[in-house]
C-alpha cells in the first residue's frame, strides 16, 4: 500500500513527516536528467571559443538543465570587428564543427546532451551548396479585366517578383564573392510564365493594402471582402498567345472577362540572419535534392553517431511565398489528383493562408457560382503542396537523422502541409508559445502528433514574448510554463541562453535585442540578467513537472477530426478564431487530440476504442461541422462505427468528397459511408451540446467541474494506477470550483515550487472523488488520485496572528547598472517603495539588499505554529536571509516564505535581496532603439507581514 504521508524538503522546514516512497515521488523530488528543461543556445556564428563553451555548459549543468540546442546565426545590430565578422562566417566550416564537437563532448561528460540546429537561422538554406537552381520558388498572379467584343490584341499586366529583403542584396558582402557573380542572372533565368487563363466573371472586392511586418513585404495580396465569381466552363488557356511585350494575341468574346497571368519566380527572400559563407538562398522544400545538398554542408561533417548530440532541429518554416509552388507542382498535381490544375489556377489564391508571420483568414480571390468547385480545387492544391513538402523536406530530414544515428526534432507549425503528420513524423515534435502568448489549444496539435504517431516527448520553444526583450519576469515565466504544461508539452526548450559575447557592453549580446525597426523578443536567460538567481529554481520547477508529465500515459477521451492543411487560429471558422469546440470539450471535462486522415487510415478499433498507430486510445471520434471529407476517410470511419466505436458528427455530417476529380462518384461514396456509419450507431448532435451527448453516451470524461470553470485548462495522465491531473487557471480572475476525478481514492497536491506533497480534502461522490479547488489568476494545481488510499478531510492551517513589518528603517544597498553604466550605492535608511520613486534608481537594473532587525515575541514560537513571511509586492525576485541563514530565491508571486524554526524570541536580523529585470537599465531617451522602452515597476514595495498559522 502506498503511503499518504506528507512529503517535504527538510531545508524548507515544512514538516517532519517521512517522504512518500515511489519512483514518481523520487523523480518529482529530484528530476532525472531527461526530465529537466533545456536551453536554446544562441551562438554568434563561429565566433566562439572552446574555453567559453566548456564554461557555459558547466554552468547549464549546475543550474539544472539537461542540455541545450545550438542555434548559430549572425549577431543582430552589433558592431563587429573585421576579425569577428570573419569568425562569425566560419559557420559550417571545419573550425565550427570543431567547436560543436567540443561542446558536445563536454556535455556528454557532464551527463547532458545537445541538439544541433541543422542550418544557421531559418528557413533552411544558405551557402554555396544552395545555388539558384535549388532555391525555393513561388507563383505570382496578375489580374486584368477585359471587356469582350473589342478586337485584340489585349494589353495585360505581367506579375513581377515581389520585393522583399532580397537574398542577393548589395548590403551583404558575401554576395560579392566571384564564385557567385552569375547567381543573380541564374535566379532570373528560373522565371517563367506558367499559365495565362481567361475566365468569364467578375472581379473581387478587396480591402486596402496592409503594411508589411518588420519592413518586409509579406505578400502582394490584399484581403478580400467579396470574392469574384467565375464561370469555370468558360476557362480558356492563352499561355501561347502571350507576347514578350505583355500583349495577348487574343480577341475576347462578348462578356466580362478576367485574364490571369501566372508566373513562377525564385523567391526574393534569403535565410534570415544566417551566418556562413556565400549567399543565403532558401532551399526548395519540395526538392529532396536541395535538402541533401543542405545536409551535406551543415550536417554531414558531424559524423555518424556524434557523441553528446541527441538530435538535429528544424525551426518553424516561415516560408515567404506569394503562392506556394514548386517547379514540378503541375506535373505532380496531375499525377496525384487526376486532373490538370492549370485552368483552375485562379481559384487557388486565398490571401493569408499559411502566410509567413501573419497567417489569417480571408475569402479567396475567386470562387465558382454556388457549386463549391473553388473550395474543392483549393483543397486538392493544398493536399498536393502538403505531399510534396513532406516528401521533399520532412521525410528526407527524418531519414538523414536516422542514418546519422540521431533523432529528428521539428516544428511543423507554419508549414503549408498536414501539420499533425509533420509533427508525428519527427522523433521529437516541437511546438512553441509565441502564438497568442501561449495558446494551450494550439499546442495540442504537437501533442496530437506525438500521441497519434507514438512519440513520448512533446517539446516546445518556450518563454517567448514579442516586443519584450528585457522585461519578462520570472513570475510570468512560471505562469507561461504552466500554460504550456496544460497544452500537453512535457519538454521545454527555454528561449534562450546567449553565448557570452561583447560582455563588456552590459548586458552583452542578446540574440533578440531590439532595434530601431523592431521591438525584439524575450527571454534573456543568462548571467548578465539580474534575475539569473531565479533560473535555477525555475529549472527545478519545470523539471519536477516534466518528470510527472513524461511518466505513464496520457488520458485523452476525444479524437477530434482535423482535415485541413496548415493551421492558424481561425482557419476552421472563417477567421472568427473562437475555438468554441475545443473550449467546450475542456469546460465539459473532456480532453482532446486532433486526428488527421493519415492517422485514421492507420488506426484500428479495439474494445470499442479507437487505437492510433502510436498506441493512444480514444473512446470516441468527433467530427466538426464540415461539408467535405475524403471518401476513403469517410469509409474508414464507417468501418469504425460498425466495429462499435462511438462516432459523433456535429451539426451535420459530411455530404461530399473534398476534392474535384471524379466528384460525382466520390461524393456518392461519402454519402454511402455516412449513411452506413449512422446506421451502425453514429450520431449527429448539435455542436452546442456535444459534451452533454458524450456524457449521455457514457463516454468517460477526464473530470467534471462544479462552479465557474471559465479559463481552466487541464491535462491528465495515468501513472502506475494513479490518476494525475494538472489544472491551470489561464484567466485573470480567481476560480473556486469542485473538481470530480474519475475513480475513488485519496487526493494529494504536489507543489513543484518546493517539491512538497500534501493531502487535500476530498470525498467520494458516486464513482468519483471530489475535491474543492481554488486557483488564483495564473495559478495551477497538480493533483494525484491514488485508488489505494481513501479520501479524507484535511484541516487547513489558518492565520491566528499577524504582525506588520515596518515600511521604513530599512538599510538599502544596490549593485547593478544605471543607464547601462555600473552603479553601486548605499542609501542608508530608506522606506519600502517602487524604485521608480527613487530618482537614482529610475533607470537602474540589478540587485538591492534591504536589511534591518525585527523583534519577535516568544508567544509566536510555540510548538505547532507555522511562521510565514509575506513580502507583499516584489519586482522581480527576492532572497530572504534570517539570522544568517539564506532561503531559496522566491521568483513567483505570491512572495511568501516559511521561516518556521529560523526566528528566535527577541531581536532577529532580516535581509531581503531583491533583483529586477534589466529593462529599466536599458532605457535611453537619446538612443533610437532604447528610447521606446517604458519604465517598469522595480524593487520592493511591500507591505510585509509575518503570519502565524496553526
Amino acid at each position: 500500500m502506498r503511503s499518504c504521508l506528507l512529503a517535504a524538503t527538510a531545508m524548507l522546514g515544512l514538516t517532519n513527516a517521512p517522504a512518500v516512497a515511489g519512483p514518481l515521488e523520487d523523480g518529482f523530488r529530484a528530476p532525472p536528467m531527461e526530465a529537466r528543461p533545456r536551453l536554446r543556445w544562441w551562438w554568434p556564428g563561429d565566433a566562439v571559443t572552446d574555453e567559453e563553451l566548456r564554461r557555459e555548459i558547466k554552468l547549464m549543468a549546475d543550474t539544472g538543465f539537461a542540455g541545450a540546442e545550438i542555434q548559430s546565426f549572425t549577431p543582430n545590430f552589433v558592431t563587429l570587428t573585421p576579425d569577428e565578422k570573419l569568425r562569425v562566417n566560419q559557420y559550417a566550416e571545419p573550425s565550427f564543427f570543431g567547436h560543436v564537437r567540443t561542446a558536445a563532448e563536454t556535455a556528454k561528460s557532464l551527463g547532458l546532451s545537445l541538439d544541433y540546429t541543422l542550418g544557421s537561422s531559418w528557413p533552411s538554406g544558405g551557402g554555396f551548396t544552395i545555388p539558384p537552381e535549388l532555391a525555393f520558388t513561388e507563383l505570382t498572379m496578375a489580374r486584368t479585366e477585359v471587356k469582350g467584343g473589342e478586337a485584340g490584341p489585349v494589353k495585360v499586366t505581367i506579375p513581377k517578383r515581389t520585393r522583399r529583403l532580397g537574398a542577393l542584396n548589395f548590403l551583404d558582402a558575401r554576395v560579392k564573392d566571384p564564385k557567385v557573380a552569375d547567381w543573380s542572372q541564374r535566379l532570373d533565368a528560373r522565371a517563367r510564365t506558367v499559365a495565362v487563363v481567361a475566365v468569364k466573371g467578375g472581379a473581387p472586392t478587396l480591402k486596402p493594402s496592409a503594411p508589411g511586418a518588420m519592413g518586409v513585404t509579406l505578400t502582394p495580396w490584399r484581403d478580400v471582402v467579396t470574392p469574384g465569381t467565375l464561370d469555370p466552363s468558360t476557362s480558356i488557356l492563352l499561355t501561347d498567345k502571350l507576347r514578350d511585350d505583355g500583349t495577348l494575341d487574343w480577341t475576347p468574346p462578348p462578356g466580362d472577362w478576367q485574364v490571369l497571368v501566372f508566373r513562377q519566380y525564385a523567391a526574393d527572400m534569403g535565410v534570415l540572419g544566417a551566418a556562413g559563407q556565400g549567399p543565403q538562398l532558401i532551399l526548395d522544400h519540395m526538392n529532396p535534392k536541395a535538402f541533401a545538398a543542405h545536409a551535406e554542408r551543415v550536417g554531414d561533417p558531424l559524423g555518424k553517431d556524434p557523441a553528446g548530440i541527441r538530435s538535429t532541429f528544424v525551426d518553424s518554416l516561415e516560408l515567404m511565398q506569394d503562392i506556394q509552388w514548386g517547379p514540378e507542382l503541375l506535373n505532380e498535381f496531375k499525377k496525384r489528383r487526376g486532373y490538370d490544375l492549370t485552368p483552375y489556377l485562379p481559384f487557388v489564391v486565398q490571401p493569408g493562408w499559411m502566410q509567413a508571420w501573419n497567417e489569417h483568414w480571408s475569402p479567396p480571390y475567386f470562387d465558382a457560382q454556388g457549386n463549391g468547385l473553388g473550395e474543392r480545387v483549393r483543397t486538392d492544391y493544398r493536399r498536393t503542396v502538403s505531399d510534396m513538402m513532406i516528401e521533399g523536406f520532412i521525410q528526407p530530414f527524418v531519414g538523414w537523422n536516422h542514418a546519422m544515428g540521431l533523432k529528428a526534432k521539428f516544428q511543423a507549425h507554419g508549414g503549408a502541409f498536414d501539420i499533425i503528420r509533420g509533427y508525428g513524423l519527427a522523433d521529437i515534435p516541437e511546438t512553441e508559445d509565441l502564438p497568442h502568448e501561449g495558446d494551450p489549444l494550439f499546442m495540442r496539435f504537437a501533442r496530437s502528433g506525438a500521441h497519434l504517431y507514438g512519440r513520448p516527448i512533446v517539446s516546445a520553444e518556450s518563454l517567448v514574448w514579442k516586443d519584450r526583450p528585457f522585461d519578462v519576469t520570472p513570475s510570468e515565466m512560471r505562469r507561461r510554463v504552466d500554460v504550456m504544461m496544460a497544452g500537453g508539452v512535457n519538454s521545454m526548450i527555454l528561449h534562450g541562453y546567449n553565448y557570452r559575447f561583447h560582455a563588456e557592453d552590459w548586458p552583452g549580446w542578446h540574440a533578440f535585442q531590439p532595434s530601431p525597426f523592431a521591438g525584439g523578443f524575450s527571454s534573456m536567460i543568462n548571467e548578465s540578467n539580474p534575475i539569473w538567481p531565479a533560473v535555477k529554481p525555475l529549472a527545478a520547477y519545470i523539471g519536477r513537472l516534466q518528470s510527472v508529465m513524461q511518466a505513464g500515459e496520457a488520458v485523452v477521451p476525444v479524437a477530434y477530426f482535423y482535415g485541413r492543411y496548415g493551421y492558424y487560429v481561425g482557419i476552421e471558422d472563417k477567421g472568427a478564431a473562437k475555438q468554441e469546440a475545443e473550449k467546450a470539450f475542456l469546460a465539459g471535462g473532456y480532453d482532446f487530440d486532433r486526428i488527421n486522415p493519415d492517422s485514421i487510415a492507420n488506426a484500428r478499433v479495439e474494445k470499442k476504442q479507437l487505437v492510433a498507430k502510436g498506441g493512444q486510445r480514444y473512446p470516441v471520434l468527433v467530427l466538426p461541422p464540415i461539408d467535405g471529407i475524403r471518401a476513403d476517410t469517410a469509409e474508414t470511419i464507417a468501418r469504425f462505427a460498425k466495429a462499435g466505436l462511438p462516432v459523433f458528427f456535429t451539426d451535420h455530417a459530411p455530404s461530399r468528397d473534398e476534392g474535384l476529380a471524379q466528384a460525382r462518384s466520390r461524393d456518392a461514396r461519402v454519402r454511402k459511408a455516412v449513411a452506413a456509419a449512422l446506421k451502425a450507431g453514429a450520431k449527429i448532435v448539435p455542436a452546442a451540446s456535444v459534451t452533454d451527448n458524450l456524457r449521455t453516451a457514457a463516454i468517460p470524461a477526464n473530470l467534471r467541474f462544479t462552479g465557474d470553470a471559465a479559463d481552466l485548462v487541464f491535462v491528465q495522465r495515468r501513472i502506475d494506477g494513479r490518476t494525475v491531473t494538472f489544472v491551470h487557471n489561464r484567466g485573470e480572475a480567481q476560480r473556486q470550483v469542485a473538481v470530480a476525478l474519475p475513480g475513488m481514492g485519496g487526493v494529494t497536491r504536489w507543489d513543484a515550487l518546493d517539491g512538497s506533497i500534501a493531502p487535500v480534502s476530498a470525498k467520494a461522490v458516486g464513482q468519483a472523488t471530489e475535491a474543492p479547488l481554488t486557483l488564483s489568476a495564473g495559478e495551477s494545481a497538480l493533483l494525484v488520485l491514488d485508488p489505494e488510499t481513501q479520501p479524507e478531510t484535511i484541516t487547513t492551517p489558518v492565520a491566528v496572528d499577524s504582525m506588520a513589518l515596518p515600511a521604513d528603517g530599512w538599510r538599502l544597498r544596490v549593485d547593478g547598472h544605471a543607464a547601462r553604466k555600473p552603479y553601486v550605492h548605499d542609501f542608508g535608511s530608506t522606506t519600502l517603495k517602487d524604485w521608480q520613486q527613487v530618482p537614482e534608481l529610475t533607470r537602474f537594473a540589478g540587485s538591492g539588499t534591504y536589511s534591518r532587525s525585527i523583534n519577535v515575541d516568544a508567544g509566536w514560537l510555540t510548538k505547532g505554529t507555522k511562521l510565514v513571511l509575506d513580502l507583499g509586492q516584489v519586482h522581480d525576485i527576492a532572497t530572504v536571509t534570517v539570522n544568517g541563514q539564506s532561503l531559496p530565491p522566491l521568483f513567483s508571486a505570491p512572495f511568501r516564505v516559511d521561516v518556521t524554526g529560523l526566528l528566535r524570541a527577541g531581536k532577529n536580523d532580516l535581509s531581503v535581496a531583491v533583483a529586477n529585470v534589466p529593462h529599466n537599465g536599458m532605457i535611453d531617451p537619446k538612443d533610437p532603439t532604447y528610447k521606446k522602452l517604458k519604465p517598469a515597476p522595480a524593487g520592493w514595495s511591500g507591505p510585509a507581514r509575518l503570519e502565524a498559522r496553526r
